[in-house]
């Protein structure tokens, strides 16, 4: 790099860290941490070697005047960053969901895309390799014919469900305030990598959610998404603690419509993504299926597709990611962590003007929003993006 890059983070949280992380690996300084809890902030920054603790991130972006500024906070807090940023001349990374709604989300890139600022939307699952073997099946190789559908689907365990005397205790991701719900999580994830598998953009949207549980027990000590992922608490003990209402969508089915650069409304292919929820013992367990005037391609599983088989009449070959897409992904920690160090590198390649792969921006992050409040509002087709802008 020409100079060496500076960077503030706010918020406090697993992505943060992630970030943080992956900003010092290729060689930013990332000058502050902010978040609002003194002992949390404080306790991040010092295991990630970062000198300030800052539970003000006004008075951080505005001493430092960073370069870059990562967001990592819950979703309601948004809009007052990115506009500092932006006056501030700061280059931007939001962690999804962009915001609360599409109206938000479509104020917050109307604030910086005239700007000539780089602004990134960290949907990354896209970066798993085998997204990037199933691209090249689909659109280098043609193993199926041209494609025609997708269908989307897994299975997940409820909150709650089976085993009977156990439940999951309150999280974030039980408030649609703070960035909860299965669609601006594993939604923004699926349509990015949907769209990189294909080549192609979501251009409508419809569906229908569902809110479960309504109310679950709130475990204070809980805070971490790696400790609430793998807890679970008896029937009994939650009968002590406060239950808090959760507003945030467990399940969902949805249509989108795929088009190609160039082509126009005939020419769209449908899709169709939903959960499965019950439990993880259930067959099958759902995964990606791609059908092809040749035959159809299939990636079990959500975020990494393994095993990936090609299907051709009665003939089933099961297909292998190559090892030079695995080695393209940064190695710097767990699957989750270099998916974010592959985003920064992106990023950061565009911030200094060198080749680099194409990466989300708030322009996804606004057009993901408009399906997930179509499919929320479960009120007919909603259109993300106009052929001509494709």
């Amino acid at each position: 790099m020409n100079k060496k890059l500076k960077a503030v983070v706010v918020g406090a949280g697993w992505s943060a860290e992630g970030h943080t992380k992956a900003f010092q690996h290729y060689g930013v300084e990332v000058l502050a941490i902010c978040a609002r809890k003194p002992d949390i902030v404080q306790k991040v920054a010092s295991g990630l070697g970062v000198p300030d603790a800052s539970i003000d991130w006004r008075k951080s972006l505005l001493e430092h005047k960073p370069d870059i500024v990562a967001l990592t906070t819950p979703a309601i807090l948004r809009t007052e960053v990115i506009e500092l940023a932006v006056e501030l001349g700061c280059h931007i990374v939001c962690e999804k969901p962009l915001a609360l709604n599409a109206e938000a989300a479509g104020h917050i890139y109307s604030l910086i895309k005239d700007t000539g600022l780089k602004h990134a939307f960290a949907a990354t699952h896209l970066y798993d390799p085998s997204v990037a073997y199933v691209r090249q099946l689909l659109t280098q190789e043609k193993v199926i014919g041209d494609l025609t559908a997708v269908d989307i689907g897994y299975t997940r365990r409820l909150p709650g469900g089976p085993p009977s005397d156990m439940i999951k205790p309150w999280n974030w991701m039980s408030s649609l305030a703070h960035g909860g719900g299965a669609l601006n999580n594993g939604l923004t994830h699926r349509l990015g990598m949907l769209e990189r598998m294909t080549d192609m953009k979501t251009v409508s949207a419809v569906g229908e959610a569902k809110i479960y549980p309504r109310k679950t027990p709130v475990v204070p000590e809980i805070r971490d998404w790696r400790v609430w992922r793998s807890t679970m608490i008896t029937r009994e003990e939650a009968s002590k603690l406060e239950w808090r209402e959760c507003d945030a969508e467990w399940d969902y089915s949805a249509f989108f419509k795929l088009g190609h650069p160039n082509s126009g409304p005939g020419n769209s292919i449908l899709v169709t993504m939903r959960t499965h929820p019950g439990v993880p013992s259930h067959k099958p367990t759902g995964g990606w299926f791609f059908y092809g005037t040749h035959g159809t391609l299939v990636g079990r599983g959500g975020h990494i597709l393994h095993p990936i088989t090609k299907h051709i009449g009665e003939e089933i070959e099961e297909l292998s990611v190559p090892q030079n897409l695995t080695d393209d992904l940064p190695q710097i920690g767990d699957e989750i962590q270099n998916k974010w160090t592959a985003l920064v590198r992106d990023f950061l390649a565009d911030i200094e003007g060198h080749p680099h792969e194409p990466y989300l921006t708030f322009h996804d992050g606004w057009r993901y929003q408009i399906a997930i409040d179509a499919i929320r509002e479960s009120k007919g087709w909603a259109t993300m993006l106009d052929y001509s802008e494709i």
